[in-house]
Order: C-alpha cells, then structure tokens, then sequence
C-alpha cells in the first residue's frame, strides 16, 4: 500500500491509502499538529501498519507554511527510516494518485522532498 498526505486545507488532513486496484481515503478535522495521530489512527483502522507503507506521495504547492513543512518532514523521515521511495504531487494529480503509482516507485530511495509553498510569505507585522 501506499500513502498521501494531503494537508492543503487548513485545519484539515487528507490521507488516502491505496494500490493500483483500491484506494481508502479518510478525513481528519485537526491542526496540522495532528499529523503523526492521524496518520497512526487511519493506518490502525485499516489494520495496516508503518509496515504495509511501500511508498508515500505528498501534495506540495498548496497550503501554509507550517503544513507544507510537517507533510514533507514526516514523509522523509519515512523514507529514511522505511528506505522506501517518496513523491511530491500537486493537488491537482490526486485525483488519481493509483495512475502515478509507477512514477512514485521510479524515485530512487534516499531522494527526499522539499516544500513548494503555494502563498506570500507574511513574517509579523511589517509596520514602520
């Protein structure tokens, strides 16, 4: 099985797991912060474990800041851990992450991901 981390909307995570025949996705209504529990919590409903994860797909390029961040970091530190391949996707391409299954196992493992932020950069409050 593979994973996608979908943290584009605020206060929201997406994950999907799925093959190239089957795909579960699920919703969680939490902060960003949340990410590892929700994680751990779908993979345990679907009685899988960090185990069953061959390979993780990350939608980059929407979102903030810190999101963006936590999503990339948990997806390479997987990868590091698990030595299995990661992607970056846009939100557009997962509609239909199963038909970029081959692309994701073309990675070579050990290549990490970097974030795309999709904003304007907003440091504080930029008063004279």
């Amino acid at each position: 099985m593979y994973l996608l981390i979908n943290t584009s909307v605020r206060d929201s995570i997406a994950l999907s797991l799925f093959d190239v025949e089957n795909r579960i996705d699920k919703k969680f209504e939490v902060g960003n912060r949340e990410l590892l529990q929700s994680i751990d919590s779908f993979l345990t409903s679907e009685n899988k474990t960090k185990d069953d994860v061959a390979g993780i797909m990350v939608v980059v390029g929407e979102g903030s800041f810190t999101s963006t961040r936590l999503a990339v970091t948990v997806a390479n530190t997987f990868g590091y851990v698990r030595h299995i391949p990661l992607l970056s996707v846009s939100l557009e391409q997962t509609a239909d992450v199963q038909s970029l299954i081959a692309l994701l196992l073309d990675q070579p493992v050990g290549q990490y991901l970097s974030a795309t932020y999709s904003g304007v950069p907003n440091i504080g409050n930029q008063s004279s």
